[in-house]
């Protein structure tokens, strides 16, 4: 039930921002919330604390503060047009058990807008990972390659981790555009 709960808020979240232009991360002037950067220069940054690799050859999608809600909604909206992508985002941790498939699902994530004003939804990732798992509500960097499958009818989103980083420094929670 809460797993159909947060298909909801996404779904919300996209009608936010009918109508706003974000350029797509194949574009050479990417959206200021979206950093397209080679993987040679922030692979560093990404290894520390994991033990996984980002592929040196690809362009990562960075997801910052600025535009952040704007640039999950574009991936969301024209997710065929991110698929075996990477992406690199920071936010907080959380897991749900979902009883009928006996399934723990992890996520990143902050707080964004909601349907109804500013009442707070979920605004980020599901991602999966072979490694140690963070504590619930811990600043974690996740740099994973964007996948789909389906459950149950739906179509869901998913990054496949090669990198879950816990982070000293946390970033905002509460993010509007």
């Amino acid at each position: 039930m809460k797993r159909f709960l947060y298909v909801l808020l996404a779904a919300c979240l996209m009608l936010l921002v009918t109508g706003c232009t974000v350029q797509k991360a194949q574009s050479s002037q990417p959206s200021q919330g979206a950093q397209v950067a080679n993987t040679a220069q922030t692979a560093g940054a990404a290894q520390a604390g994991s033990t996984s690799e980002v592929s040196a050859n690809s362009d990562v999608i960075e997801l910052t503060e600025n535009m952040y809600v704007t640039y999950i909604n574009e991936i969301y909206t024209n997710f065929d047009d991110y698929i075996g992508r990477t992406i690199k985002l920071q936010g907080m941790f959380t897991s749900e058990y979902y009883e009928p498939s006996d399934t723990t699902y992890y996520y990143v994530y902050r707080v964004g807008p909601g349907c109804c004003g500013n009442d707070g939804s979920m605004c980020g990732f599901e991602f999966t990972w072979d490694g140690q798992m963070p504590q619930d509500n811990d600043w974690i960097e996740v740099i994973g390659t964007l996948d789909k499958y389906d459950l149950e009818g739906q179509t869901y989103l998913t990054l496949n981790a090669k990198s879950v980083q816990v982070m000293t420094e946390r970033g905002t929670e509460n993010v509007y555009r």
